[in-house]
């Protein structure tokens, strides 16, 4: 089969149709390496090859073969030659299948490599299985973006998404829907945390419009984050949940099944991937996202946040979900009320340029006349590309009950 297969990649437009899907492996000895003269010679000219052609560049790429080896290749040009000739549409399909079992073969390899310590292979496999997976006869794309105004409203327009609790929020960024990302950032003890709960938790959130949300934690305990979840759909602080444990117990089950916890501190994103497929959430919290290990190998650490990051945003389009990271701001944010995604720590630029929505989260830096920290709140729009909208929303911090309020 494979001097049928080559004698059919001589021709340009054939080899350049199913270019996609060729490689060197498909080809046993010779054969694979008269695939690499052929491959090098498409790429070069631009025409059909002939036979003869093949042997000479074969011999030029070649240049110290023995009289032996150009013997037994020269056996296996004949036999290309002298191959029957096998319609389009049949040579497309045995490349698909050598194509997929090859495929096969190295998520096979990568397997064994994992059993033997090398976790980062899993990268490789998951994107070899996707694309054996979603292989497609080279002339099949599928459909083109619908022209359906209602469909394409309802799909990217707010009623798809879910709604931030905060009016004066909302009416300029009315909230996040599935496949979308997002970052909320601040410096230390602002309230990022208390930010997301408040979302999620809080009087007309998330959970309460009916979102499963998925709240992992990789910095504090979730136990801690829970209560806070507590405190803002009850409305009570530490001490009154003590005191009226039962009925903030009672209130809470409202919500409960919506709001899940986890801690990952030592996940990578592989795991929590497949954690996410499991549970299939809403709605995504990732606290702190940056925290987040990947597999590779970086120059740098804003290679690999942006690496991240980007990954992230997958993860959002491919669980058709919204997620959200909670990131730290960098030095430069301290005691400012307008933090812009150029103040996030580690990957500036790369960081915002995966995300659809960038909220900052300022705040003053002195306290108010009773000597208390101010619980002003400053909410920074510095990237959005669900409304368009850019600008700083004051809002205010109720600590005692993890609420943010206009």
């Amino acid at each position: 089969m494979d001097q049928a297969i080559l004698k059919k990649l001589l021709s340009n437009e054939f080899y350049n149709e199913n270019r996609a899907k060729l490689k060197r492996a498909l080809f046993a000895e010779e054969g694979a390496d008269l695939f690499d003269v052929i491959e090098q010679a498409h790429s070069k000219y631009g025409h059909d090859l002939s036979i003869k052609e093949v042997m000479i560049l074969y011999k030029i790429h070649n240049p110290i073969s023995s009289e032996a080896e150009i013997g037994v290749v020269t056996d296996v040009i004949t036999s290309i030659s002298n191959a029957q000739d096998i319609s389009d549409g049949v040579a497309q399909d045995a490349i698909i299948d050598l194509w997929k079992r090859e495929n096969a073969r190295q998520i096979a390899d990568l397997a064994i490599s994992v059993t033997e310590g090398n976790f980062d292979a899993m990268t490789t496999i998951r994107n070899l299985m996707d694309e054996t997976i979603g292989g497609y006869v080279p002339d099949d794309f599928g459909d083109f973006t619908t022209d359906d105004l209602d469909e394409l409203l309802a799909e990217t327009g707010n009623g798809n998404r879910w709604m931030f609790n905060i009016p004066s929020l909302s009416r300029h960024v009315y909230g996040i829907g599935p496949g979308e990302f997002g970052i909320v950032f601040a410096t230390p003890e602002t309230g990022k945390s208390s930010f997301v709960v408040s979302c999620c938790a809080g009087p007309g959130g998330w959970c309460e419009q009916g979102a499963k949300i998925l709240f992992l934690g990789n910095e504090e305990t979730t136990r801690r984050t829970k209560v806070r979840a507590y405190q803002a759909w009850c409305g009570m602080n530490e001490q009154e949940l003590l005191d009226r444990n039962e009925e903030a117990k009672r209130k809470y089950s409202a919500i409960k099944s919506n709001m899940l916890m986890k801690d990952v501190q030592d996940w990578d994103l592989n795991r929590i991937e497949a954690f996410i497929d499991k549970v299939k959430p809403d709605i995504i919290c990732l606290d702190q996202g940056d925290k987040i290990q990947i597999g590779g190998q970086y120059n740098a650490g804003h290679e690999r946040l942006r690496e991240l990051y980007r990954r992230l945003r997958e993860t959002a389009k491919r669980y058709d979900a919204a997620v959200i990271s909670v990131s730290q701001a960098s030095a430069e944010a301290e005691h400012k009320t307008k933090l812009s995604y150029t103040m996030m720590e580690g990957s500036k630029i790369g960081k915002a340029a995966e995300s659809d929505l960038i909220i900052g989260i300022g705040r003053h830096s002195g306290e108010t006349e009773g000597g208390e920290p101010d619980p002003t709140r400053f909410l920074t729009v510095s990237k959005n590309k669900l409304s368009g909208w850019h600008g700083t929303i004051p809002v205010v911090l109720e600590a005692g009950v993890s609420r943010y309020v206009q």
